[in-house]
């Protein structure tokens, strides 16, 4: 249970906010960056396969390796900087 005793305006002291356990934002950030880091592994398997099968166009999934590689980066540091604004590291 919070406790708001130390939140007396008598004391001359900002009142402390307790820690929150769980930050909304950051564990969607992260499930973004999840998903992004499973749909690049999907690519990467799919081209691994086509190779393994003598597909001679497995250069076709390149482009959107190269998509998906730049949408995990940019879903990382969005997280990455969410949680050091907010640090809401726990």
């Amino acid at each position: 249970m919070l406790s708001f005793s130390n939140m007396s305006p008598s004391d001359g002291q900002k009142p402390t906010i307790p820690a929150i356990g769980f930050c909304e934002e950051k564990a969607r950030l992260q499930d973004e960056f999840l998903m992004a880091i499973h749909e690049l592994g999907v690519l990467l398997d799919e081209q691994t396969r086509a190779v393994i099968e003598n597909d001679t166009e497995f250069s076709r999934f390149d482009v959107l390796i190269h998509a998906a590689q730049e949408k995990k980066e940019r879903a990382k540091y969005a997280w990455i900087a969410h949680v050091e604004s907010h640090r809401c590291e726990g």
